[in-house]
């Protein structure tokens, strides 16, 4: 009994890892994918144990306008990355990450670091 319930953890464990590979891959293909600018920031949420955890990728030119951007949310390996199309076209300045985001504050942190991240 002792025996099975190790192979089945062991099984488990290795699953996990393989669809982590491919949660890491799939951020990194979209984050590769991004338009090239002048800074490429990424932040990510500072959640407790089972809460979605968010990252959050934003491009910006030379006059620090958003000109392309990423979000990938969840508490599984299966979150995908999507496009934040809100952001697109507003300077930093103007990005207010309560009116982007209103009801998430988890959202709201990481697009704080990832707009703060280098400057």
């Amino acid at each position: 009994m002792t025996t099975t319930l190790v192979a089945i953890a062991l099984i488990a464990w290795c699953i996990q890892i393989i669809f982590s590979w491919f949660q890491i891959r799939r951020f990194n293909k979209a984050f590769l994918a991004l338009k090239k600018g002048c800074y490429l920031g990424v932040g990510r949420s500072k959640s407790k144990r089972f809460r979605p955890r968010v990252l959050i990728a934003i491009s910006l030119d030379e006059n620090k306008v958003v000109i392309d951007s990423i979000i990938m949310k969840g508490i599984t390996v299966f979150a995908l990355p999507k496009s934040i199309s809100q952001l697109h076209g507003l300077s930093v300045s103007e990005i207010i990450p309560e009116k982007i985001f209103p009801n998430d504050l988890i959202s709201q942190s990481a697009l704080i670091v990832a707009l703060t991240a280098n400057n």
